[in-house]
């Protein structure tokens, strides 16, 4: 009997030790699973942008590089934008550009920390899953759909500030439920601190962050009031948030230092003005519901989803507080967001001012997160009631913009770019279509939603499954019709400096009169120069700069582009097909002149000119480019063809050129 017994206590113990290691093992494997199918997704971003090399949405990514590089150790130039926009973006990617030098290699860098950082929204959303009760296999399938949606993944294929936002609002979320929600003190500190930090650096990153840090400071005011937390815990958040924001009013005033030929970005004051403006008040209202009906519409509905749980769970008083304050968070900033865009965006006449899809992409993965562990946990009958709510909002949202927006809708610019996933789901790449784009969300959500609600919920993994294919095939489909290379005008980027002979540590005037993509793609290529914008009809060229480019005049020789040219500066090309004249100031006239700068080689003529000497630069000559020094000129050599198709390439540029909008709504 007691070896007996020894023998099933010593089985006991043997159970216990496995049952141990395989708890232990859980995590370990989770974890690893996590990590593969992270980099998985970090491997399919860049396999996406593996033919991107230059900028294509002037002036916003322009602005953007451009303070990275004066964050790097750069130099200053001017702002693309026409003001000084955030810098905690261009903070977060300057290393990029302190490695790399070479325009090209920078770029792809900055977009690998794109893909770095906004394929976090798989972990981050799988934490978000596992805390409403969602199973550990199910919620790293609905994570990883989210970290796929087009709206999560378009944007990150640009140095834009929407590549970071989506994974910086989940984190912000998640350190708002660990804040609030009971447990260790350590761990609601942890979650206060997180919390007032993220909202601080979202101010930097973007004038959006304005949102999130007031709602922050509204939340933990009624917390501290209220006593829904440690007042240790509210007290070192509010000391987070005031640290953040002060670190990003520093680091505005810095840029703002170093751009001292700009001014400061002035979207809140528009915003402002915007809504104490009641003329504009149907606008405005359009606007802000075209905005919600294209987020949920980009979400397939999923997302519609989400909006009316977090209404529901408000309304729920058995919910957990901090299940509630979340909810209440993710319905009111989406509306502030909305209705601070709807105000600042200017009037220039784009159809997607009505619809704007861009200033609420930040919420799709959290609203397709919130929707999704609806579908895997609601009963039937709450799920259904959902549904037709979702339908009811997509319905209210896409009249009101019918009937506020009108014939806007019709007559207003499109451009493709700015309307990714309406355009995929109406299968229409050239047009806004509000209803065909409706019918198709709708119907995916129908196709989501029917087989859950059947009995026995048995179809909910193929449906997740389903919807994570449909992720990939839009992404990548949105990715080939409208980030794919052939649709990129190069020339601005890359064209333009080879046609002028700009070098990159030239010191450029460029006309005010150019291409707009134009001005803003110099002040990125010219790496380590700089740029100035110059109206020379009124201004004259800056002291330092030795390189002018002006357009071609439409009378008389080269020399008419500049009339007022000062005495020491020389037409060095004209290229009449590319409707440029290039200017070069004598070396040893140039007061800033660096010895690189005089030692530079001539620019050699085109095969068929002939090369003349300042002064006769009215003598006719030959079509193509035209060489006017005052120095000796090299032999002839070869140079980049003329670009002869200019005007077309304008009105393309005009077409799929990203924002391009006035300063001050980067």
């Amino acid at each position: 009997m007691p070896l007996a017994a020894a023998e099933t206590t010593d089985r006991s113990r043997s159970a216990e030790s496995r049952t141990e290691r395989r708890r232990t093992a859980r995590p370990a494997a989770r974890w690893s699973t996590v990590l593969t199918l992270y980099l998985t997704e970090v491997a399919f971003r860049l396999f996406l942008i593996r033919h991107r090399v230059v900028p294509r949405v002037h002036p916003d990514e322009d602005a953007y590089l451009v303070l990275a590089r004066a964050l790097a150790g750069g130099r200053a130039t001017a702002s693309p934008a026409g003001v000084v926009v955030p810098g905690g973006y261009s903070l977060l990617v300057a290393p990029a550009l302190a490695l790399a030098h070479d325009p090209a290699t920078a770029y792809r860098l900055v977009l690998a920390v794109n893909a770095l950082v906004a394929a976090s929204v798989l972990p981050l959303g799988l934490l978000a899953l596992r805390r409403t009760g969602v199973a550990d296999l199910p919620a790293l399938a609905v994570a990883g759909t989210a970290s796929l949606l087009p709206p999560a993944v378009f944007y990150s294929q640009f140095a834009l500030t929407d590549a970071i936002l989506p994974a910086l609002l989940l984190g912000w979320l998640l350190c708002l439920h660990s804040l609030l929600r009971d447990g260790p003190l350590r761990r609601r500190t942890a979650g206060g601190a997180g919390l007032g930090l993220l909202a601080g650096y979202a101010i930097s990153v973007h004038d959006r962050g304005v949102v999130l840090a007031v709602v922050t400071a509204g939340v933990l005011l009624l917390a501290l009031v209220r006593g829904w937390t440690p007042r240790a815990a509210t007290l070192l958040a509010g000391a987070a948030l005031g640290a953040s924001a002060t670190a990003a009013v520093l680091l505005a005033r810095y840029l703002q230092d170093r751009f001292s030929d700009a001014p400061p970005s002035s979207v809140g004051s528009q915003a402002l003005t915007g809504m104490l403006n009641t003329a504009l008040l149907d606008r405005t209202c359009g606007r802000v519901l075209g905005q919600l009906w294209y987020l949920t519409v980009s979400t397939w509905g999923i997302g519609g989803i989400g909006f009316t749980a977090c209404a529901a769970l408000l309304m729920q008083r058995h919910i957990p507080l901090a299940e509630r304050v979340v909810a209440a968070v993710i319905l009111i900033t989406p509306v502030l967001v909305a209705g601070g865009a709807a105000t600042a965006l200017p009037e220039d006449h784009r159809l997607d001012d009505n619809v704007y899809a861009r200033y609420l992409s930040l919420f799709a993965p959290a609203l397709f997160l919130v929707g999704s562990a609806a579908l895997h946990r609601l009963p039937r009958p709450s799920l259904l009631r959902h549904t037709a709510a979702t339908v009811g909002l997509v319905g209210l949202c896409g009249s009101g913009v019918l009937v506020l927006a009108g014939h806007r809708l019709r007559t207003e610019q499109f451009l493709l770019w700015a309307l990714p996933d309406s355009s995929f789901l109406a299968g229409d790449w050239h047009a806004f279509h509000l209803l065909r784009s409706t019918a198709a969300a709708l119907a995916v959500l129908a196709l989501s939603v029917g087989p859950v609600a059947a009995p026995g919920r048995r179809a909910v993994p193929y449906v997740t499954a389903a919807l994570a294919v449909w992720a990939v095939t839009a992404t990548c489909v949105i990715t080939v019709r409208v980030s794919q290379p052939g649709l990129e005008p190069r020339w601005p980027v890359t064209g333009f400096p080879r046609a002028a002979g700009l070098r990159p540590d030239d010191l450029v005037a460029l006309s005010s009169s150019l291409p707009r993509a134009v001005q803003c793609a110099q002040a990125f290529q010219i790496d380590r120069g700089r740029v100035w914008y110059v109206d020379f009809a009124r201004q004259s060229a800056p002291s330092e700069a030795n390189v002018a480019v002006l357009p071609t005049p439409r009378h008389g020789p080269p020399t008419a582009s500049w009339p007022r040219a000062p005495r020491g500066w020389s037409v060095v090309r004209s290229d009449p097909a590319n409707r440029l004249v290039v200017w070069r100031r004598d070396a040893s006239r140039s007061p800033q002149a660096s010895p690189a700068i005089r030692a530079m080689p001539a620019i050699p003529p085109a095969p068929g000119t002939t090369a003349r000497p300042a002064g006769t630069a009215g003598a006719p000559g030959p079509p193509g480019l035209v060489l006017i020094r005052s120095d000796p000129v090299a032999p002839p050599s070869s140079i980049p063809p003329p670009f002869s198709e200019l005007p077309f390439r304008t009105r393309a540029i005009t077409r799929v050129v990203g924002e391009g909008r006035r300063p001050g709504t980067h």
